[in-house]
């Protein structure tokens, strides 16, 4: 990697960083804030409005994607602002005209009245998203990652204060604090549309050269848009299946569990969005050494905080009593940040960097049959919260080993090694945090630093790879 694409990938990641270490902090904030202060049925509708936003990004079909992959490596000053403009106006249109169907349809099929109120704030939320999605969609690929950046932030910091306020006035309804969320989403995409103002307001072009681009971005986008919907219901499916079977309020609990192991992801999900364009740009010489090199040092700090899990857990309970039977799940959700930070910063990457999105979505499709499987016996034979949780691992652990599995086959890259050593040290954290408490913290410790006597040669290398970057 040359020098500047060094000083590039630092001052790109330290926005970033900085910025997911803000907006993680916000999002902590709210999970651990709104369910102390909302009874559980409350919050479980909260949440179910969460859960339905996760698919909004399936009506646009890949365009944004499309963006994004065509994009990778080229500049921004270089784009053609106008046709860029068509496409944005397009997808608005479009956006409106599905989710307002989506919406009389909801009203007609559906007898729930809480449902009616959800459906209808996910496709108020959904049209705003998607034109989010179009911008951050090209600054990301084009580096401007501070721009980014503050899109992104920006949502979190006004949802923080609105939901703050409301709690603050003693407004407890659930229906308030999504209303405060479509509003900081439609607040973040005016500060896009503000840094991209040269594209969204630009002369447009014929509407058949912009359907003619919008037909070859969905083409390029709509695979790695499918693998994208594909992760969220791999776990989506197992959730779907609890608020079902269940009641409202155990679907809400699981769900808090789930936003918490999410929360130790996004961490660490900065690193993705800056390599992309900085990979598209290097040579593919170089690529399987810096996958390597990734790969041993996020291992080493993804292994390495989840020692502090028992007492984090402890913590959790004592803020939130109502909920410490559910929490207790995270011994076996929270190694989700392992496989998936890897699948997200290392893997769907390099995807998307060597364009391997059939190959991509494939493994995904694997994986979501694996996940309606599981879910019909966890949930509809077993009758079991606690099966259909560890489900979602299991899923996420094959899903990931697979996708790695394939890479391999295209990069020169020896994985097999280190993908039983990390099964292993996954396996002993849910033995140690489910079964022995406190004492269950320090032999996991042990297992952690036998794991860097173990892989002591690939940290030395990969500190090595690192110094002589300078």
């Amino acid at each position: 990697m040359a020098k500047s694409k060094l000083i590039d990938f630092v001052k790109g990641f330290s926005y970033v960083f900085i910025s997911n270490i803000l907006s993680m902090t916000v999002t902590a904030t709210l999970v651990m804030v709104i369910p102390k202060l909302v009874d559980t049925e409350v919050y479980g509708y909260y949440q179910l409005y969460l859960f339905y936003i996760n698919y909004v990004g399936l009506l646009q079909f890949g365009l944004c994607e499309g963006i994004y992959l065509r994009l990778g490596g080229k500049y921004y000053k270089d784009l053609d602002k106008s046709l860029y403009s068509t496409q944005f106006r397009l997808l608005g249109l479009t956006e409106i005209i599905i989710y307002l169907t989506v919406f009389i349809g909801s009203l007609i099929f559906i007898k729930d009245v809480n449902k009616h109120f959800i459906i209808g704030a996910v496709c108020a939320a959904a049209v705003g998203m998607c034109l989010r999605w179009f911008i951050t969609f090209i600054l990301q690929p084009t580096a401007r990652i501070k721009e980014y950046a503050i899109v992104t932030l920006s949502e979190k910091i006004i949802l923080l204060f609105l939901t703050m306020l409301l709690m603050a006035i003693g407004y407890r309804d659930y229906k308030l604090i999504v209303a405060a969320d479509i509003s900081a989403k439609y607040i973040s995409l005016g500060i896009g549309i503000w840094y991209c103002r040269d594209i969204v307001f630009s002369k447009i072009v014929s509407l058949k050269a912009a359907i003619r681009e919008i037909k070859e971005n969905i083409s390029a986008g709509i695979k790695l848009m499918l693998a994208s919907i594909n992760t969220t219901l791999i776990a989506g499916i197992v959730r779907f299946g609890i608020e079902s079977h269940w009641d409202i309020s155990t679907f809400g609990k699981v769900s808090l569990t789930l936003s918490i192991s999410n929360m130790a992801v996004m961490a660490i999900n900065a690193i993705g969005v800056v390599i992309y364009p900085i990979l598209r740009r290097t040579n593919q010489d170089k690529l399987p050494d810096i996958y390597r090199i990734m790969r041993v040092m996020l291992m080493g700090i993804v292994f390495g905080a989840l020692v502090f899990y028992y007492p984090a857990q402890k913590i959790l309970n004592m803020w939130l009593p109502q909920y410490a039977e559910s929490l207790r799940y995270a011994a076996i959700l929270l190694p989700i940040c392992v496989y998936e930070s890897k699948v997200s910063i290392l893997i769907n990457t390099y995807f998307n960097t060597l364009r391997l999105e059939s190959l991509q979505m494939k493994c995904n499709i694997a994986a979501l049959v694996l996940s309606v499987i599981l879910t019909g016996v966890s949930i509809y034979v077993f009758d079991s919260v606690t099966a259909a949780i560890l489900s979602i691992l299991i899923v996420l652990v094959f899903r990931c080993v697979l996708c790695e599995i394939v890479l391999s086959t295209k990069l020169p890259i020896k994985v097999v090694k280190d993908i039983i050593v990390e099964f292993v040290m996954t396996l002993a954290f849910i033995i140690c945090n489910w079964y022995f408490g406190l004492a269950g913290m320090f032999m996991y410790a042990i297992c952690y630093a036998m794991y860097l006597i173990i892989k002591r040669k690939d940290i030395f290398e990969s500190l090595n790879f690192v110094k002589s970057m300078r």
